[in-house]
């Protein structure tokens, strides 16, 4: 039989490395099949792609023993050049593959490297920017997109190449929730109308499972599961390795068979499995939005980027809002709907066009950016844009010295800030050994050492596997807790409801909500036109408010709770 990608007992350790990224790894792919591809943060997924496109070894420095082959080409002989128009690789980080000044200059870039024809170049990049959701992109500059906007470039700039093989490394990360429904149902469908093979590394289980035919588990360099989606899941989890999403671990708990991959699945399941009737919910949480001081006032605020051609895009369009003291406050939006450009203002990167910020009582225009900078925290979207050093305890010693911290107190904040955040080990190491989600932490460290009484955090969770995004909320709950005010950009909507009461939905510029996270959930109308997915736990506690469940429950805990009750009564009855 004849395989798209073989491994043959391969083992690739970095240069410098002490461990194996890969340990004696063996696997065919047949032509055609889609694959899960998951694991935790450092488990070797992107090495194992990287192994399939010939960046290993040909760009990575290490030593690489065994044999990868893609179909007939063995990548220890085969140029990275080659293998570019035989696979196609999204990468995790978005802006290490932007080249040129366009959206559809990006787009076309690889058909050009290919030689085809400009009339099929231009129905790719049509096409591709439509999959994208970037249709009347095409003259932005690439690096004055969002994140998640960069993200859609990349996956639409390897969609027109048309490659025979798909390997994307995390492409749901930046996107939101709409974004990542699109993209996945766009990717999967191509490749099934083609007969291409697809390899999918992902965290997002929920989204992707359901699409795929086959999961592969690494943890440690090695495969420590592989086989069909309900054989992976029937299986159960594996500790601090693989968990599965709280609808498969519901269903079950509650004997429901086979698992269900979706919350109407488990539904129509548990009715048939279920006779229960109504009960009544005693809801004892505390949901009243906090109120004090403001310490953020933002005053109808206008923003307009300038477009290298002089055309203005409006970003801000009269924003007015209040931020008191001790709030944690989750900042929704799609991509590109104005979240960061209205918290660049807080911090001073950006100055609005009319209207007034002000900040701790003071105004941001006549406010020193280094001066804020002490008092408000800001953690970028991508870690790599505030790192600095390259070694861990230089880089949080950098912050401590510009701000004038004495130095006597240097060694004290950088190890509470690094043991804060779970990263004390790894103090005296170097900063681009570690993975993204480790670099994310040591940036969120080296904020912490300078104890703001404002913590602003953009997309926490990119790179973080889901036991790490657990671990970043909770770290971000303690600081809360301590009295610190916090803000977080997120597109993970089921992370920013269970720990986050408040609110606030951008669209276009504008605020769209401002309100409870509980109120939010239950407006199925402004949770769809603002591209936000509920979560399935959510989706299921809706579904069985007719037997008296809240329909705005997020954790699986509650919810578990919640049908327990159920199935304990209708036993009772």
């Amino acid at each position: 039989m004849t395989y798209d990608i073989e491994f043959n007992n391969v083992t690739f350790i970095y240069e410098g490395a002490k461990q194996p990224a890969l340990h004696d790894v063996n696997l065919t792919v047949s032509p055609g099949e889609i694959i899960l591809v998951t694991g935790p943060a450092g488990s070797g997924k992107t090495t194992l792609c990287c192994c399939i496109n010939g960046l290993v070894p040909h760009f990575h420095e290490g030593d690489l023993s065994g044999d990868v082959l893609v179909r007939k080409y063995n990548t220890k002989n085969s140029r990275v050049g080659g293998l570019a128009s035989l696979v196609g690789m999204v990468f995790q980080d978005p802006e290490s593959q932007l080249v040129t000044n366009s959206v559809a200059d990006e787009v076309a870039f690889g058909p050009e490297n290919f030689g085809v024809p400009r009339e099929e170049i231009n129905h790719r990049v049509s096409e591709a920017l439509k999959a994208t959701r970037l249709e009347g992109f095409d003259e932005r500059e690439p690096h004055t997109l969002s994140g998640g906007e960069q993200q859609a470039c990349i996956i639409a700039a390897v969609f027109a190449m048309q490659p025979e093989i798909y390997v994307l490394d995390e492409p749901l990360a930046n996107l939101d929730p709409e974004g990542k429904a699109q993209v996945l149902r766009v990717v999967v469908e191509l490749a099934k109308k083609r007969g291409n093979t697809l390899i999918i590394v992902e965290h997002a289980l929920e989204e992707v499972l359901p699409l795929v035919d086959r999961v592969i588990v690494l943890n440690k360099g090695q495969i420590v599961r592989d086989g069909p989606v309900e054989e992976i899941l029937e299986a159960g989890d594996i500790p601090f390795v693989f968990t599965r999403p709280p609808i498969i671990r519901l269903g079950d708990k509650y004997g429901l068979s086979p698992l269900p991959l979706s919350s109407s699945d488990f539904y129509e399941k548990f009715r048939k499995r279920y006779k229960v009737g109504k009960m009544q919910w005693k809801d004892s949480a505390q949901n009243n939005l906090p109120r004090g001081e403001p310490v953020i006032k933002i005053d109808d605020i206008h923003f307009s980027y300038n477009k290298y051609d002089n055309r203005q895009i409006e970003a801000l369009r009269g924003i007015s809002l209040s931020i008191c003291a001790g709030e944690m406050v989750a900042i929704l939006g799609r991509n590109g709907s104005g979240k960061t450009t209205l918290i660049r203002h807080i911090i001073g990167l950006l100055q609005p066009d009319k209207g007034k910020v002000v900040v701790l009582n003071k105004d941001v225009a006549h406010t020193p950016t280094y001066e804020l900078a002490r008092e408000v925290g800001f953690c970028f979207q991508n870690p790599n844009h505030q790192i600095v050093s390259f070694n861990v305890r230089d880089e949080i010693i950098f912050g401590l010295k510009a701000h004038g911290i004495d130095p006597s107190e240097y060694e004290t904040r950088i190890r509470e800030s690094l043991e804060f955040v779970s990263m004390l080990d790894y103090i005296d190491s170097e900063v681009f050994d570690l993975g993204k989600g480790q670099i994310q932490r040591i940036a969120l460290a080296s904020v912490l050492s300078l104890k703001p009484d404002i913590l602003i955090v953009d997309e926490p969770t990119t790179g973080q596997d889901p036991r790490m995004v657990q671990e970043i909320f909770e770290i971000i709950q303690r600081l809360n807790d301590s009295g610190t005010t916090v803000l977080i950009i997120t597109h993970q909507i089921d992370y920013a409801a269970a720990f986050a009461k408040r609110a606030v939905v951008m669209a276009e510029g504008k605020i769209k909500f401002d309100g409870k996270v509980q109120d939010l959930l239950i407006n199925k109308d402004l949770m769809k036109t603002s591209a936000l997915e509920m979560p399935e736990t959510t989706r299921l506690a809706s579904l069985m408010n007719h037997y008296g469940i809240p329909p705005w429950l997020v954790t699986m805990e509650a919810l578990d709770q919640a049908i327990g009750k159920l199935v304990e009564i209708s036993n009772g009855d």
